[in-house]
């Protein structure tokens, strides 16, 4: 069977869904540019290898732009600036538009400064980190981005939930090989990954989920009826998730004037991002070099018995990528293809037509 598709799975043509993703949003009242970018960042997801955030979302996203708890035509405006820092409100806004015009300030404000600029959004959800720190990544810098959630985590030996999934996500530059990117939540899973587990009517790892009183649970109806989840790291050591957890809120949600902690809601996440130009401390060429060495060594390290090859962070995602994207169609899993089903009914928006496998 072909990449990334099982029983049930339809084929796309990439462009098709794009397009059918966009004018979902257009009918959700977003401006054109920005529900192309919207579309664009969920068709990026799908493309990697990330459904949970890909087409999946569209009905959350749906919901709330309906209840208000997202702004469809934000008013991004310049709160403070520095030479190196800049704190945007993002108007309860969505999308790539607001971190995409952060992340390149930072760029251009590191390349002229030949240090690090660092950005701060204030009410804007990201939805994914790791399109801002590639794209730092890509113009040969490091790159950084991270978000706070809705309260979903206790600390260790509580069951009041004080932190979200938190997410974050690094970039770092190469020269022969691909970026290395890495896209992680703060949480043994994402939260959407419960959600299409509790669509698709399948269970959760043990480990993963608790009930609202903080018992474990493996069933993601229960969690969606209050439940909390298990920060990174084992059961023995839950700490070091939930400590990057409050790092993370910290940066995103105390420093950037947003919710924090358990005052974050949906729309008014904040968001943190940084691009350190590497000339700061060595010329490029030799930090790309040494990059490549670093990547060398580790995929050409021994391997257990049984495993063909090793990869760095991202690099199963951007082979998948990019094979996709040169054939030009994007397979879509059964409860993905579900989720855009009634999403296009309900916005009276055609599906996109399905090919043969």
């Amino acid at each position: 069977m072909a990449i990334g598709q099982s029983e049930g799975t339809r084929l796309v043509r990439i462009d098709d869904l794009r397009r059918c993703l966009a004018t979902a949003f257009e009918r959700l009242q977003l401006e054109r540019e920005d529900a192309e970018g919207l579309a664009g960042l969920l068709l990026d997801s799908e493309l990697r290898g990330h459904p949970d955030h890909g087409v999946a979302v569209l009905g959350v996203l749906a919901t709330f732009y309906r209840d208000g708890k997202l702004n469809p035509r934000p008013r991004v405006g310049v709160l403070h600036e520095t030479d190196g820092a800049i704190l945007l409100d993002g108007d309860r806004g969505c999308g790539p538009g607001a971190p995409t015009h952060a992340m390149r300030w930072c760029i251009e404000r590191a390349r002229e400064r030949k240090g690090m600029a660092v950005a701060a959004i204030r009410d804007w959800q990201l939805l994914v980190a790791a399109p801002y720190a590639r794209l730092a990544a890509e113009a040969g810098m490091i790159g950084f981005a991270c978000t706070n959630f809705v309260p979903l985590v206790a600390p260790p030996g509580g069951r009041t939930a004080v932190f979200g999934t938190n997410p974050f996500a690094y970039g770092l530059p190469a020269q022969h090989h691909q970026p290395v990117v890495l896209d992680v939540a703060t949480t043994v899973s994402a939260m959407q990954k419960v959600r299409i587990a509790a669509q698709e009517g399948r269970p959760m790892p043990e480990g993963v989920i608790f009930d609202h009183a903080g018992r474990p649970i493996t069933d993601p109806g229960a969690f969606l009826e209050g439940g909390l989840m298990a920060p990174l790291g084992t059961p023995q050591a839950p700490h070091k998730g939930f400590g990057l957890a409050l790092f993370i809120d910290a940066l995103s949600g105390v420093l950037s004037g947003a919710g924090f902690a358990r005052g974050v809601t949906s729309g008014a996440s904040g968001n943190f991002l940084w691009a350190l130009d590497v000339e700061a401390f060595l010329p490029r060429q030799e930090f790309l070099e040494r990059m490549d060495a670093q990547i060398d060594q580790i995929t050409q390290g021994e391997r257990l018995p049984g495993i063909d090859e090793l990869l760095v962070p991202g690099e199963r995602g951007q082979r998948r990528y990019l094979d996709l994207t040169t054939r030009g169609v994007v397979p879509l899993a059964p409860s993905s293809w579900q989720t855009l089903a009634v999403g296009c009914e309900s916005l009276a928006v055609p599906p996109p037509a399905v090919l043969d496998n």
